[in-house]
């Protein structure tokens, strides 16, 4: 007995050694894997099916209080969440110890807001046809699809494979007491629609868009009657003569493979495949959520070191407030007059599928935000020191990651690759910072977009503002502007001290058909831009000058070592181009040392 007791004393020595000498050896872990069960406690072996079911368990283990870390381990599958995941301050250890959600070592995992489409029978005309439960009843109406993980167009004319791919306005009216608005196109083109209700026209401005529903078409006249309320706008957005529209949403406009049309007075979805695609194997996913993960701390009680690692957030949705979608820039919108729901906020934005308010020391990393009907990542008001860095943002409705609201402070955007933003609104940007104090946007690649890459600031004017010590530095901004206009790789607005712009690498920026206002350029310094540091930029082919300046000045700013014009060498390292002016370039090295990365959300 003695023996055995000494040999017990001996162990708990030992293992009071490993723990106090091999920190997080004992942190606490919780597992979830798509073979679990919600009634099992949470342990490796028996795992819980659901991540929501994690986080009430991790909720319960924060308010025991956490004595080290906690992470909630995911297993390799696809978790289709019923609705928005909502954490706040119960949900993390406060500024001790870190709450984080990770897919588990070389898994693939990913948390979809979409429902899949089963079902399908070949129709007419080569179409496939499903039934969609809950549409018919008005419980279900989405605006995006996405068949075999690529996104299908929605039923459209002009076709987006046409020349031109737009149809421009003859005319365009609005009542003076706001109630009537119409536009009118030449004669021949609109033509009878069996449900124009259900028709969404998009109108491009200079460096935004409108999106209205249809009310009425009189094709005899070519005319068109958008459905109130409405609300009149500037003249460099608001539909007027030589404007570009598209049409979409009617069963008539399906006439090319890859298109799809929801009929919702029927419940069916119709869809005619791309070719090879087969139908009786397809994975067709449309999404029912608007946003998937919520963090919402309070003013003086933040959320504190919550972190999401490897993991690939897909399919949400936002529908048009019910006035339409009125842009204004950067995928915000005007909510005043007759069609505002709140008439004390004269504009809005389009959401994210991850929001942080009030939160610090959080983070997304090394994951995929990818298949979104709005924005991807927005760190709002209240939000301080937070990380997103390492993940590829792609195929994105609106913008790719959103900073401003609050003034945010101290928040790092790096590493990541951001493509194919603005799928939807087209007045999107990859990287957008509002008014923002001592943001780090560095080492991202940002291209294959319809407007502008990289925007900071937010304010016509020259008054200061909270917005100041931002950081815009070696970053590869190419192939934008694809759409709209008067804006470039980097775009930048109002007085900002101390604000720098390093070492980025800008080229091609084009101009299409669509754009009929001001230039593009490589840089364009907009109205009350003031206080930067503009350093070491390289900047070639661009569709006009190099460099803007609008309603500023350049002695305003500080110019040191800049390539302006002149095209670089350019050569590839791994999934990162990178390029530089000369063999001695700072921006090569730098640039180099830390290209965006792939973590195992990005596959």
């Amino acid at each position: 007995m003695r023996r055995t007791t000494r040999q017990t004393l001996v162990a708990i020595n030992l293992a009071w050694m490993v723990a106090t000498f091999v920190p997080g050896l004992f942190a606490a872990t919780l597992w979830v894997a798509p073979d679990g069960r919600d009634d099992q406690p949470g342990t490796a072996e028996r795992p819980v099916a659901t991540i929501a079911r994690a986080q009430q368990l991790a909720r319960a283990l924060v308010a025991k209080g956490l004595r080290d870390d906690l992470t909630v381990m995911i297993r390799a599958g696809v978790y289709r969440i019923p609705a928005t995941l909502r954490f706040g301050p119960d949900d993390t250890g406060g500024d001790v110890h870190a709450v984080t959600y990770a897919a588990a070592p070389g898994a693939r995992v990913v948390i979809s807001g979409g429902q899949p489409i089963a079902g399908w029978r070949a129709g007419q005309n080569g179409n496939w046809m499903a039934d969609v439960p809950g549409v018919k009843e008005g419980r279900w109406r989405f605006t995006q699809l996405w068949v075999n993980g690529r996104r299908a167009t929605r039923a459209r004319t002009p076709n987006a494979t046409a020349a031109p791919a737009s149809w421009q306005l003859a005319a365009a009216s609005l009542s003076q007491d706001l109630k009537t608005f119409t536009i009118r196109l030449a004669p021949g083109l609109v033509t009878r629609w069996s449900h124009p209700e259900d028709v969404e026209v998009m109108i491009a401005g200079n460096w935004e868009t409108n999106r209205k529903r249809v009310q009425s078409v009189d094709e005899s006249t070519g005319t068109v009657t958008l459905a109130p309320p409405h609300m009149s706008g500037p003249d460099y957005i608001q539909p007027s003569p030589g404007r570009w529209c598209v049409f979409e949403n009617a069963p008539e406009m399906l006439d090319q493979p890859g298109e799809w049309y929801l009929d919702r007075h029927a419940g069916v979805l119709t869809y005619r495949p791309r070719p090879g695609e087969d139908m009786t194997k397809a994975e067709v996913v449309a999404p029912r959520l608007i946003q998937l993960v919520l963090v919402h701390g309070e003013p003086g009680r933040p959320v504190h070191n919550l972190h999401f690692r490897g993991l690939a957030f897909e399919h949400t949705d936002w529908p048009i407030p019910p006035g339409g979608y009125q842009g204004i820039q950067a995928c915000h919108f005007s909510t005043a007059g007759p069609a505002a729901t709140d008439p004390n906020l004269a504009w809005d934005h389009v959401p994210s599928a991850l929001t942080f308010t009030n939160a610090v020391h959080c983070s997304v990393e090394d994951g995929s935000l990818r298949r979104l009907g709005a924005s991807g990542v927005e760190l709002a008001g209240g939000t301080v020191d937070n990380l997103v860095q390492g993940n590829l943002i792609a195929d994105v409705a609106g913008n790719g990651v959103n900073v401003g609201g609050g003034v945010p402070k101290g928040n790092r955007i790096l590493n990541n690759h951001v493509r194919d933003c603005g799928r939807r609104f087209s007045g999107a940007v990859g990287i957008w910072v509002g008014i923002a104090e001592r943001t780090t946007v560095a080492h991202n690649l940002v291209h294959r977009l319809p407007y502008t890459g990289i925007s900071v600031g937010w304010e016509w004017s020259t008054r200061p503002t909270a917005c100041r010590e931002n950081v815009v530095e070696f970053n590869h901004i190419h192939d934008v502007m694809n759409r709209l206009c008067d804006g470039g790789c980097i775009y930048t607005l109002g007085w900002q001290p101390g604000t720098v712009i390093r070492g980025n690498y800008l080229h091609d920026v084009h101009r299409s058909e669509m754009a009929q206002g001001a230039p593009n350029n490589g840089m364009f310094i907009d109205e009350g831009s003031k206080g930067f540091l503009f350093e070491a930029n390289v900047i070639h082919d661009t569709a006009a000058e190099p460099v803007r300046l609008n309603a500023c000045e350049r002695d305003w700013h500080i110019w040191k070592d800049n390539q302006i014009g002149e095209k670089a060498t350019v050569t590839s390292t791994g999934s990162a181009t990178i390029a530089a002016a000369g063999p001695q370039s700072p921006w090569r090295e730098r640039f180099a040392e830390r290209a965006p990365r792939t973590g195992r959300g990005n596959r």
